[in-house]
């Protein structure tokens, strides 16, 4: 017998999204992260969302980034700057796989 899969509504999920997106856009990025590890640890079987949401999160890394970059001391300059091209990276990996998917 094969299984059968059941149908996930990922809207209370892609609703967390929306949430997050705000916090990002007020610059509260540990509200925005939360918001997406609260949604991944709710609604586990929401695929899509869950996508979306990890390419959500890296930019919320790479934005955390590039703000504290700006305002760090020159010792801690190198450091972000690294962080700010791994999730560079990272995003436009996570961006091709998902194109990929589609």
């Amino acid at each position: 017998m094969a299984c059968q899969g059941k149908q996930v509504d990922n809207a209370p999920a892609f609703a967390m999204i929306g949430q997050s997106r705000k916090h990002l856009a007020a610059g509260d990025y540990e509200a925005a992260r939360n918001a997406i590890l609260e949604m991944r640890k709710q609604y586990p079987a929401a695929i899509q969302a869950r996508a979306a949401g990890l390419l959500l999160l890296d930019s919320i890394e790479l934005t955390a980034a590039r703000d504290s970059l700006g305002v760090a001391p020159q010792s801690d300059a190198e450091r972000l700057s690294l962080k700010c091209r791994f999730f560079e990276r990272k995003l436009q990996e996570d961006l091709k796989k998902e194109i990929l998917r589609q």
